[in-house]
Formats: C-alpha cells, sequence, structure tokens
C-alpha cells in the first residue's frame, strides 16, 4: 500500500478560498472553485503593486509561490468521515500505482494530491454542510436545497489533503457532458451457468422489486444492461442508449451518444481489464488481492462524454474520460461474497426469483430477453 510520506506534494488551498458545493457521492463532496480566482477578498488585488508579485500568483505558508491557473477547469473533491474511506494521501497512492498505469492520460479524470490550508477550510465547510442540513429539516424560504437528503448527517473528514479533479462538467456554449456508469461489461465468473441475468442486471432487479414493494412505492432504477454497451450491435447500442438518456430523449442526442458507445474503445478497454484483473468472481476471490479490488473499482466507475457543440466536431473533439476510481477497501469483501451468494440463492441470476409484484416483467438482459430491441427504438 502506498504511503503518505511517498507523494510529493506541491499545491495548496489557501484558508481563504471560497468554494461552492458542486455535488456529493456516498464518500466524497465536490466543490467548484468561483471563476478566476478562488478568492473573493477584494483586497486581493488591492495588495499588489509594481514591486509584488502579479495576483495569478500566491504565497504558501512556507515562502513558496503558487500560480493560481493551477485551478482553471479543476474541481476540489473532499473526502467524508466515514471508516470506510481511507486518507486521501494513500487512496491518491494507489491510484497512482493501480489504477493510472491502466489508461491513457486522456481517458481519465486526472487527480492531484493537493494540501489544504491548515484546519480552518475543513472546518468552514463543514459548518456549510450544517446549515444545509438545518435548511432540509425546516426549509428557509428562498434557499436552495443542493444537498440530498439522504446524504445530510455526514461530514468532511479533518484530512490534510483533497484532490483536484478534471472538471468534466459543460463548458461555456452548447456542450452537453453525459454521465454514466457503465458497470459489468462482461458477466461475473461465479454466475451460475444456467444464468438469464448478467450480475448487474440481477442486482437492478432484485432492487427494483424491493423499491416496488415498498409503501408507498419508489422510483425505480433504470434497468439497462451493460453488456448492450459493448455489444457492436447497433441495435441494441442504440437500444441502451435510449433507456441511459431517458426520460430526455433528444433524438440527436441519443444518436451522437450511440454512434461514441459503437465506436469507443475506452469502453471495450475498461471490459477487458475488469475480466483480466478478476477471473474467480466474488464467491472465490480474495478481496486482499489488489487486482480483485481494481476490477470491483473498475466496475463501479463513473463515465463522462463532453460532446462538441457542432456534431460535426465529433469525430475528433469527444472527450471521454473515467472518474470515481478511488481502489475499493479489504473491508467490502464480505460485502461482495454475500451480494452474490443472495443473488444466486434467490433465483436472480437464473430469472427463477419468487416475485412479490403482480405482474411478471419481461427479462430485459441480454443474455435472457426474449425480444428483439429494435421493436423497442
Amino acid at each position: 500500500m502506498a504511503s503518505e510520506s511517498k507523494i510529493d506534494v506541491v499545491l495548496f488551498v489557501p484558508e481563504e478560498t471560497q468554494l461552492v458545493y458542486l455535488a456529493e457521492g456516498a464518500a466524497n463532496i465536490v466543490y467548484i472553485f468561483p471563476p478566476r480566482y478562488p478568492f473573493t477578498k477584494p483586497t486581493l488585488l488591492e495588495e499588489y503593486s509594481s514591486t509584488t508579485p502579479p495576483p495569478s500568483i500566491i504565497e504558501d505558508d512556507d515562502d513558496g509561490e503558487q500560480d493560481l491557473n493551477v485551478f482553471d477547469n479543476k474541481l476540489l473533491r473532499l473526502r467524508k468521515d466515514l471508516p470506510t474511506t481511507l486518507t486521501v494521501a494513500i487512496a491518491q497512492g494507489q491510484w497512482e500505482r493501480w489504477i493510472k498505469p491502466l489508461f491513457k492520460d486522456d481517458q481519465l479524470v486526472h487527480q492531484q494530491l493537493v494540501r489544504l490550508g491548515p484546519g480552518k477550510v475543513i472546518k468552514r465547510l463543514n459548518e456549510e454542510l450544517r446549515v444545509k442540513d438545518a435548511q432540509i429539516s425546516a426549509p428557509i424560504p428562498g434557499k436552495i436545497l443542493v444537498r440530498p437528503t439522504k446524504r445530510q448527517g455526514v461530514y468532511l473528514a479533518d484530512d490534510e489533503y483533497g484532490l483536484l479533479i478534471t472538471d468534466m462538467s459543460p463548458c461555456q456554449g452548447n456542450t452537453e457532458v453525459i454521465e454514466f456508469k457503465p458497470k459489468w461489461l462482461s458477466q461475473s465468473p461465479s454466475a451460475p451457468l444456467n444464468s438469464k441475468r448478467c450480475r448487474q442486471c440481477a442486482i437492478i432487479a432484485c432492487r427494483n422489486q424491493e423499491l416496488a414493494t415498498k409503501n408507498p412505492p419508489e422510483e425505480l432504477l433504470k434497468e439497462y444492461c451493460p453488456l448492450d454497451l459493448v455489444s457492436g450491435i447497433e441495435k441494441d447500442v442504440l437500444y441502451v442508449t435510449r433507456i441511459l438518456l431517458a426520460p430526455e430523449r433528444k433524438l440527436a442526442n441519443v444518436d451522437r451518444f450511440a454512434r461514441w458507445i459503437f465506436n469507443s474503445p475506452l469502453l471495450t478497454r475498461l471490459r477487458d481489464l475488469q475480466s483480466e484483473l478478476d477471473k474467480l468472481g466474488p464467491l472465490k476471490a480474495d478481496p486482499k488481492d489488489w487486482k480483485y479490488r481494481v476490477a470491483m473499482t473498475l466496475r463501479d466507475c463513473t463515465m463522462f462524454v463532453r460532446f462538441p457543440e457542432d456534431r460535426e466536431d465529433d469525430k475528433e473533439m469527444i472527450e471521454a474520460r473515467i472518474g470515481d476510481l478511488d481502489v475499493k477497501s479489504v473491508g467490502k469483501g464480505p460485502y461482495w461474497k454475500e451480494t452474490e451468494e443472495m443473488l444466486i440463492r434467490e433465483g436472480w441470476y437464473t430469472g427463477t426469483e419468487r416475485r412479490t409484484t403482480a405482474r411478471q416483467k419481461p427479462i430485459t438482459c441480454r443474455i435472457g430477453r426474449t425480444f428483439d430491441t429494435r421493436d423497442c427504438i
């Protein structure tokens, strides 16, 4: 495992940086640097004269200098205070060692270790999160609530570091970014031989039955088969594209996205790595094996595809990167195995599960579907 001492940290986020909450997942929160400068103090520009550095330079605590342009086109990702999250420096060391060598530089959401201003940055951001949580519990008129209710109550870890990551949000103009999770692009090695669903379709079918039987029923997850993404069959690629982009299915976007999927070497590379790094599956694989944990990481990554404003530029200017690649922890091993055992025991792989909903839905997985996707386009 990579240690913090082996990582050379150069960049820093000063205490005065005014960060703006963007989004969060289960383990991290992402912040935006305000345009032009990460500072809002009006005295910053006034303090500089012909004898001092320009405003694109600021001194750090160790009398070094840093060009503020390093924050251009970057987001700041900070980890939450959870027992399952590693320190940022250790997680970055694993990414550098095990993930980065697997892909070309332009295929990854780049991430770079950055030191945080001592103490006050995390403290201030946690205070802001608590205010958001209070607004969720007791809404304040005129306030925009941006923190999901299910995320409240968990705050940032008092970590010395954060990560600068590539900003894959839409740029100025009419560019569009499509974000999705490719998931398991090949069948689980420990799935039954008579399976009618792949691993991901089995999981979705199970979870959707749980959601449908709740009182009141909750919104179902999208039922798309990741195997269609790498099928190389145009009608199946178009079918899965329409599901991924629903409910806003602009035909132009569907067509562009489907064309990218059909020709993407990145998706096939991802599939091949998932298979090469895990040949046993969750029932037999050893969670202490870094290759298995990297394979499971690649099965839970996020794909960002940014399309240029002019569709005539698609061939040369589409930007596709993979993110959310913190290597999974050894502690996830029992959960992966228990989930696999449940899917097999309850018949979700084979389509023999006990139905608790009134209507039997057809199997949508590429392995066991009995309908022609052309009829659904």
